[in-house]
């Protein structure tokens, strides 16, 4: 019979304060396979990056998802400061954002793999708006002098999944259910300026969780959203939320 599924991978966990980005969103994949039984077949589900209370620190990646010989990646978690010229890279999943500073821009480190989309980058000048998380439908956005990147839009699952009686999934724009997969949004260390939402502007969307001047916000579990970039405040460090973990949804005929 030919099955339909869809496999999410865990999100990663934003960066820690200070200047701490939006962790990526995990791979996302859907497609159909044909499968004869009865069989055995195994399933992993991956887990969302945790995040860290260790200073200017990345957050960790997610873990991939799989069902068989099928599998997608985590997302790559968001920067700290001091690791502000390098984008943790995740080779089937999205990438985090990266972090700001007086003189960290652009890094130029793009998506290796085919199931995400790029973290954006960190602003420069003196109040270091930190980049957003890749989501599944798209980049993250770039910080600026004046606000926190935005995560990247997730996507909406398939019509076969859109199951009413289903919690499956998380809101996003316009109020629509069963969307999954978006990226963290960054932090400012220019507050009150807006920090980045998860999952676009508008946010939090998707399971993206938001960066925030505290512990910033998870990404939701089952949606692989990527988890939201911390800023500093106070000693103990602010921590950048942990990713959400991934899902794997199959459908078949009875």
């Amino acid at each position: 019979t030919t099955t339909e599924y869809v496999l999410v991978g865990g999100g990663g966990a934003g960066g820690t304060d200070d200047h701490g980005s939006g962790g990526g969103a995990g791979g996302y994949r859907t497609g159909t396979t044909p499968l004869s039984g009865p069989f055995s077949q195994t399933i992993i589900v991956g887990s969302g990056g945790a995040g860290t209370g260790s200073p200017r620190a990345a957050g960790g990646g997610g873990g991939y998802s799989g069902f068989g010989s099928l599998y997608v990646g985590g997302g790559g978690g968001g920067n700290g400061y001091s690791n502000a010229g390098t984008v943790p890279v995740s080779p089937a999943g999205s990438d985090g954002g990266s972090s700001g500073g007086s003189t960290y821009g652009p890094d130029g480190v793009a998506s290796s793999g085919p199931y995400g989309n790029d973290g954006g980058t960190g602003g420069g000048g003196n109040y270091y708006g930190t980049g957003g998380g890749g989501g599944a439908g798209d980049a993250g956005s770039n910080g600026t002098g004046d606000a926190g990147g935005d995560g990247g839009i997730g996507v909406q699952l398939p019509t076969t999944f859109r199951d009413p009686a289903s919690s499956v999934g998380a809101p996003g724009p316009g109020g629509e259910k069963y969307w999954v997969a978006g990226g963290g949004g960054g932090s400012i260390y220019n507050t009150p300026s807006p920090f980045g939402k998860g999952g676009g502007p508008g946010g939090p969307y998707a399971g993206g969780g938001n960066g925030s001047r505290d512990d910033a916000d998870p990404g939701r579990e089952n949606t692989g959203g990527g988890g939201g970039g911390s800023e500093r405040e106070n000693t103990p460090y602010n921590q950048g939320g942990a990713g959400g973990s991934g899902i794997v949804l199959i459908a078949y005929p009875t």
